[in-house]
């Protein structure tokens, strides 16, 4: 949960401090709000950049040409996920998208000093009028979860307006937090999107206080509203967006297909944003719109609420309906250990134990508790008639918690003792 909740102020960040740029020249104005001018940045060494060219993107990172390469086919693979939905033309492109990497943030913060005068907390898109002179700048970081959330989140604002200039901003920005946990699989070297709920729990609790925008406010906040009200039109644009891709009703599904297909690449955002606006209201009455969201926002779930309900049915011995709150949980975050593990012990309570032990062995691999997991392993090896992986398991538990599970262990390993004389 904490990782989730991390990406969810490191996307804030990104809105606040590395939005999209619009330049007329030579240097771009921000189109969203813009980070503290900086005073002074600490001289570094110019890097050497070496590039690579994809289908769609000129690279340059000073960490090599592989580096450069491999760089280059996440984005195409990212651009390919964006394009599933938004079908723009690839032959209207007039260039390569321009993305620049830096090893660090030293070197990425005297870039941007350079180049408009200020720094950025995050990733930024330098957009000019033409595609040739715009660029996505880019520095690596510790964590890779966070560089893939932000690399999926910028790429995607640099694509959507290097086809329309001046987007609806719910569209851009709820588009962009909507794509940030596509990411490239090294396993199978291929980008897949991932939903992304890291914040759902913020906007239910927004709705609960009436904090809300209305649908139709939303579609037509002006830039300089939306940074005002950005802790509410930040994460209500994710939640739009995610009710017309996500919600059974095919009226909202369609009006968002529909709706891209009437973006204009020589629009103003005023333009664009009454184009969208009006095609809504000609579809969907405002207060019927507006109780569709709402309940579909109250059927959405958090993580939490999967796993505590899970816990709960699991206590009460319902072992189907917590095993359906734990796989749901799983869907939302693959990378806790709770659903895997309580996924365990209810395969385990069915018998099947091949599937509770893969799901006991990926809770120990993501951090569960060692001692507890490892008991759990050993009665399902015992329960199997696997006594020597029982007799191994069980003898972690005792050494990992002995207070605990010496007694406990103990009365297993006596009778696996019992059972093979």
């Amino acid at each position: 949960m904490k990782k989730t909740l991390s990406l969810a102020v490191v996307a804030l960040t990104m809105l606040v401090c590395a939005g999209a740029q619009d330049a007329v020249a030579p240097a771009p104005a921000a189109a969203t709000d813009p980070a503290p001018t900086v005073a002074a940045v600490p001289a570094v060494p110019a890097p050497t950049f070496a590039s690579a060219s994809s289908k769609r993107y000129a690279v340059w990172s000073d960490a090599g040409t592989d580096d450069a390469v491999a760089l280059a086919t996440t984005l195409d693979g990212l651009f390919g996920v964006y394009n599933e939905y938004f079908r723009f033309d690839e032959t209207a492109l007039k260039a390569a998208l321009t993305v620049r990497k830096f090893s660090d943030k030293a070197t990425f913060d005297a870039y941007l000093q350079k180049v408009i005068g200020e720094t950025k907390d995050d990733f930024v898109y330098l957009h000019y009028p033409t595609v040739e002179r715009s660029e996505l700048v880019i520095f690596d970081k510790a964590s890779d979860e966070e560089f893939a959330a932000s690399l999926a989140h910028q790429a995607f604002v640099q694509f959507l307006k290097a086809f329309v200039p001046e987007p609806p901003l719910w569209i851009r920005e709820g588009f962009a937090v909507f794509f940030e946990r596509t990411w490239l699989n090294p396993a199978t070297g291929t980008v897949a999107y991932a939903e992304n709920q890291a914040w759902l729990e913020t906007v239910k609790l927004l709705k609960s206080q009436g904090r809300l925008y209305t649908v139709s406010e939303l579609m037509m906040l002006a830039s300089e509203d939306a940074r005002a009200g950005l802790d509410v039109f930040y994460p209500q644009s994710w939640a739009l967006v995610a009710f017309f891709t996500g919600t059974a009703d095919r009226r909202y599904n369609r009006f968002i297909w529909d709706a891209i297909g009437r973006l204009s690449a020589d629009a103003t955002l005023e333009q664009n944003q009454t184009t969208v606006h009006d095609f809504f209201l000609r579809w969907h009455g405002q207060e019927a719109a507006e109780s569709d969201f709402l309940t579909y926002l109250d059927s959405q779930k958090t993580f939490a609420e999967l796993v505590t309900s899970g816990v709960q049915s699991y206590g009460d011995k319902d072992l189907e309906t917590a095993s359906k709150s734990f796989t749901q949980a799983l869907a939302k975050n693959a990378t806790s250990y709770i659903p895997h593990y309580y996924l365990g012990l209810i395969a385990y309570a069915r018998g099947d134990y091949a599937l509770a032990e893969e799901y006991y062995k990926t809770a120990l691999e993501l951090g569960s508790d060692a001692p507890i997991t490892n008991y759990a392993l050993g009665i399902n090896a015992y329960a199997s008639r696997r006594f020597e992986e029982a007799t191994a398991w069980l003898q972690k538990a005792m050494d990992g918690d002995p207070e605990k599970y010496e007694v406990k262990a103990g009365e297993i390993l006596t009778r696996i003792a019992s059972d093979t004389l």
